[in-house]
């Protein structure tokens, strides 16, 4: 499923001191150059995430990149309505609950940032048992509905998913311990649930076995399905 993905804009603005006579004119090309200096990065393949990227979860609770360090972080963009998400829904709890058994080594998060899925950040009205309504309420009953295992985290505007350049769901990054992008795409070969289990790639799970061992990550790119 594609996110509606909004494209963040630097502005630059540029003054200085009044002068008595006319200022020289500016030399295009450092305004290109300063132009370009401005503009967001994309944290491909290679890219080191910065320590000041801070994430949030449904209640409000942060996670920046600095908190993270020493670990390997696997990023998976998520929507709860996305068809490639409900078939690949079993493969991520199974993933999860064998990175929970690293002793803290490698952390799994899920990312949402569908605008639709995130209508309700201020809910109205109760849930079935009387109680006021969380924020997110329809995210939360679906992650509890199907046993997810991981937190994911919201991104409302698309602000980490245009930083990353996330384009589906699930697309997957995998960030080494000192925040470097390892690898950027598909969760793994068989978005359809139906290679045999001998011709099945699990791409994440490379990538972090390989970051775990000190070595290369031999695929570091793949399209993201979904």
């Amino acid at each position: 499923m594609k996110p509606n993905l909004l494209t963040l804009l630097a502005g630059l603005a540029l003054a200085g001191p009044a002068l008595a006579q006319d200022p020289a004119p500016a030399d295009p090309a450092n305004k290109a150059q300063d132009a370009e200096a401005e503009k967001p990065k994309v944290y491909e393949v290679g890219t080191q995430v910065p320590e000041e990227l801070t994430l949030v979860d449904m209640d409000g609770k942060k996670l920046s990149m600095k908190e993270a360090r020493g670990k390997v972080v696997v990023m998976v963009w998520y929507a709860y309505k996305c068809p490639a998400i409900k078939q690949a829904n079993p493969l991520l709890k199974k993933m999860a609950a064998a990175y929970a058994k690293t002793d803290g080594e490698v952390l799994m998060i899920g990312i949402n940032s569908d605008r639709g899925e995130l209508l309700d950040a201020k809910p109205e009205g109760v849930d079935e048992d009387g109680n006021p309504k969380k924020p997110f309420h329809a995210l939360r009953t679906a992650l509890q509905k199907n046993k997810m295992n991981f937190p994911v985290f919201i991104d409302k505007g698309n602000v980490v998913a245009d930083l990353f350049q996330a384009k589906t769901t699930p697309h997957v990054f995998v960030l080494d311990a000192k925040g470097v992008v390892r690898y950027s795409g598909a969760l793994d070969n068989d978005p359809r649930g139906s290679k045999k289990a001998d011709e099945k790639v699990n791409y994440v799970n490379e990538a972090v076995k390989a970051i775990r061992a000190g070595e290369e990550v031999q695929t570091t790119t793949t399209r993201p399905y979904g």
